[in-house]
């Protein structure tokens, strides 16, 4: 259920193809990077590189096994889970784990904010998603708000993205039941 709840949310968000020249994903398919689609490729997970071409039960094969299954974020319970799976679809796994730390310490647990995806980032997150997952999740959501004005600071030309952006993360937090 965990699965299906998180990619039933962040999978619309993604759209179709996309070839954005602000993207510096470069042309995507619901979300699926040209790069996402070769490594995919590489690894047997799907049979072609023409992410124009992509079909909607490859891009969840490549969801699953690329984003879900090796983070096991089924383990960190509801909502946890769901936005953390959003995090890193949309940040990858160096900001998801920046955003994760950040939340973490601001739920007052000691862990080096550094963009690893470490064996103590990963338990920090743990025990406050099993201790409190509501103010760990609000703390996700605001630090996932933070960190896009970080890159929009860094990189005017990434403003066009903002709004929709934090439209997603107020959907999100409705669809994961946290109050902002």
């Amino acid at each position: 259920m965990s699965w299906e709840r998180a990619i039933g949310f962040s999978l619309p968000w993604e759209g179709g193809f996309a070839d954005h020249p602000a993207d510096r994903g470069g042309p995507t398919n619901m979300g699926i990077t040209q790069g996402a689609l070769d490594a995919a490729y590489k690894r047997g997970v799907v049979k072609h590189r023409n992410v124009r071409a992509l079909s909607k039960d490859e891009a969840l094969v490549i969801y699953r096994a690329n984003f879900w299954e090796p983070h096991d974020w089924g383990r960190y319970g509801e909502p946890v889970d769901m936005i953390m799976f959003d995090i890193c679809v949309n940040h990858g796994m160096g900001g998801a784990a920046k955003i994760a730390q950040r939340a973490c310490v601001s739920c007052g647990v000691d862990v080096a904010i550094d963009g690893k995806w470490g064996p103590r980032t990963r338990e920090a997150l743990y025990t406050m998603a099993w201790r409190n997952g509501l103010y760990l999740s609000k703390m996700l959501l605001i630090k996932r708000l933070n960190y896009y004005d970080k890159i929009v600071s860094a990189r005017p030309s990434q403003k066009v993205f903002l709004k929709g952006w934090c439209n997603r993360t107020r959907a999100l937090a409705k669809a994961a039941g946290v109050k902002m």
